[in-house]
Order: structure tokens, then C-alpha cells, then sequence
């Protein structure tokens, strides 16, 4: 036949291939746009409606009276606070993890993996280089 189609085999109209063309350019919008979305949540300047650590309101003052000072006696609000900044100052404990262990590793799996592949294509033609 001309038209290169099989007997009893139908073609697709016109609507089946612009629904198909519609609906990947429909996909392809709602990937970018939700891309858009994460890239602005993520810069600095966005709000931070739903972070974890709210923005800061100023500086925080611990008032005491004139007794407590005059006596050298601290308040217990001030040792609280004391020890909270220097709780939220202080690296983590895992902070050196990236480059201290997992990157080394991770290279000596990948050269070892890769030094096997190699010495499996040796075996490979040491093999066919000795039939049996």
C-alpha cells in the first residue's frame, strides 16, 4: 500500500500526536517551574517562611540588678544564655566528615573497582592468548 501501514492497522490521527506533543511540553513546564521554586527557596535573599531557624531579631540583653552585680553573683539566665552561645558557635562534631573520611574512600573503592576491571580484561586475554 501507499500509505505504509499494515492491513487492519490504523494510523494515528492528527489530536493523538498534538495531545502527545502537549502533554511532554506540559511535563517539561512543570519540571522547570518547580525547579524555579527550589532555586528561589534556596538563595539567600528568599524568606525563610519555612526554615528551621527563624531570622534573628536583634541583640539579645540580659538585664541584672544592681545587687547581683555589686555582689558578684550571676544570674542564672545569663549562665543559660552563656551556654547556649557557645553551644551554637561551635563547629559540629561531623564537620570534617566530607573530607576526612568519605572522600578518601570513596577514591580508593573507585580505584580498587576500577583496578579490577582492568586485571579482569588481563585474566580475559591471558585466556585467549592460552587455550586450552
Amino acid at each position: 500500500e501507499a500509505t505504509g501501514c499494515k492491513q487492519g492497522e490504523q494510523q494515528p490521527g492528527p489530536f493523538a500526536t498534538m495531545a502527545t506533543a502537549r502533554r511532554s511540553s506540559l511535563s517539561a513546564v512543570a519540571v522547570l517551574l518547580l525547579g524555579a521554586l527550589a532555586l528561589i527557596n534556596v538563595l539567600p535573599g528568599a524568606p525563610s517562611a519555612g526554615s528551621f531557624v527563624a531570622p534573628s531579631t536583634g541583640r539579645m540583653e540580659v538585664q541584672s540588678s544592681q545587687a547581683d552585680q555589686q555582689e558578684g553573683r550571676v544570674s542564672l539566665e545569663s549562665v543559660a544564655l552563656g551556654a547556649a552561645t557557645g553551644m551554637l558557635t561551635a563547629a559540629p562534631a561531623h564537620a570534617g566528615v566530607l573530607f576526612d573520611e568519605i572522600f578518601p574512600y570513596a577514591g580508593a573503592t573507585s580505584f580498587a573497582i576500577l583496578w579490577g576491571i582492568v586485571l579482569g580484561f588481563v585474566l580475559l586475554r591471558l585466556q585467549e592468548a592460552f587455550p586450552e
